[in-house]
């Protein structure tokens, strides 16, 4: 049956917008460049998926006649982005042809049939768990920018590692990620029923985050559930569902039993940041290292370009201990500070050649660390 609706134009576009980051990823099948549209009763239900990542959203309709087409993501979301209309109206032709109606503006996009989209991944609905999308989002601004890019060898670090601790009857979740050169973990309590069957931990790919982080962000709560190699979302109106990564995440908790808990360092977040934003604008474009000299309540940076010049910058701390040099990767803890709340981070760093922990007390739960680098 050939299908007839109107649509308003911002339904389209919120729709479509998210479905066609997904589509966007080049690969081999034609089919994945289109999303699957299922026209029923007083609704459509788009689905999009490049099969690692499925999205399913719908959005209310004015539907005359049912029916279902995939079309090209792409070209559809850039018609109702350019269109000055509040309504479209989608009617299909012959031979897989759609005509459109914007205003003034009229249009004709080839869809494709149903019969080669990839089905949508099945998952069980009986262990979904209600979860706030405020805890996924800030597990997940926490800890994001250190994910490892594709160029790292270690292959399991392009995923952010997720897991539920059981801590004194209280539900944890704990999100942790590294690039081998930082790491960065968050902790948050939640509050009512704990994940079934989760007593590991599990590999979610970069993509896969920022796709949470966006489900997350509009939703108060959903439904949340892991299984062996996928993880659920779902909401009233919009389903997600994640392929996990398989592999081994680096020990972790081995790393933080070496380095002292105990800060010596203590600095004012917005001071520091900035002064690591003045000292940047003299790194080198690759490693982006500047030195560090602690000594008497005092912290220099200084760094070094080869073609500019250099840059120096002095901050007032608290800090009694030994006098160190040492270098670090300024974005790095430009990143990190960026993320973390509370106008105070203490840090704490043993030698020369120690990494650097900061907290902040204000920020309960995220920590970080930062290995550091040496300079010619």
């Amino acid at each position: 049956m050939s299908f007839h609706f109107n649509i308003a134009r911002e339904d389209l576009l919120k729709a479509i917008g998210t479905q066609q980051q997904i589509t966007n990823k080049k690969g081999t099948l034609a089919i994945l460049a289109n999303v699957l549209m299922e026209v029923k009763n007083n609704e459509i239900v788009f689905t999009a998926t490049d099969l690692e990542i499925s999205l399913r959203q719908t959005v209310p309709a004015e539907v005359f006649e049912t029916g279902s087409l995939t079309v090209p993501s792409k070209k559809l979301f850039e018609l109702a982005r350019e269109s000055g209309s509040p309504t479209l109206n989608f009617k299909e032709g012959e031979k897989n042809w759609i005509n459109i109606t914007a205003g003034s503006s009229t249009y004709k996009l080839a869809g494709m049939v149903t019969e080669e989209f990839p089905q949508f991944e099945q998952y069980n609905e009986e262990e979904l768990v209600e979860t706030e999308g405020e805890i996924l989002c800030d597990l997940i601004d926490k800890t994001v920018f250190s994910i490892a890019t594709e160029k790292e060898n270690m292959y399991s670090l392009n995923a952010a590692l997720f897991q539920q601790v059981i801590e004194d009857e209280k539900t944890i979740f704990r999100m942790v990620t590294s690039d081998g050169h930082r790491l960065s973990i968050m902790r948050r309590e939640i509050e009512g029923a704990s994940l079934p069957n989760f007593d590991k931990f599990i590999l979610i790919p970069r993509r896969g985050i920022q796709q949470i982080r966006k489900f997350g962000e509009e939703q108060d709560t959903f439904q949340l559930g892991i299984e062996k190699k996928k993880i659920v979302l779902k909401s009233d109106d919009a389903l997600l569902v994640i392929r996990l990564m398989e592999g081994e995440f680096p020990d972790f908790e081995n790393i933080l039993s070496f380095i002292p808990k105990e800060s010596n360092i203590f600095i004012n977040k917005i001071l520091f940041l900035e002064s690591l934003k003045r000292i940047n604008l003299f790194t080198e474009d690759i490693f982006h290292a500047i030195k560090f000299e602690l000594n008497n309540n005092q912290l220099v940076l200084t760094s070094e370009h080869a073609d500019f010049g250099s840059a120096r910058d002095e901050i007032a701390i608290e800090y009694t201990g030994e006098k160190l040099s040492m270098g670090f990767n300024c974005r790095y803890f430009m990143e990190a500070l960026q993320v973390m709340e509370g106008e105070s981070i203490q840090a704490s760093i043993s030698s020369n050649e120690s990494p650097c922990l900061i907290t902040s007390e204000e920020d309960e739960g995220f920590l970080g660390i930062i290995m550091p680098m040496k300079l010619n």
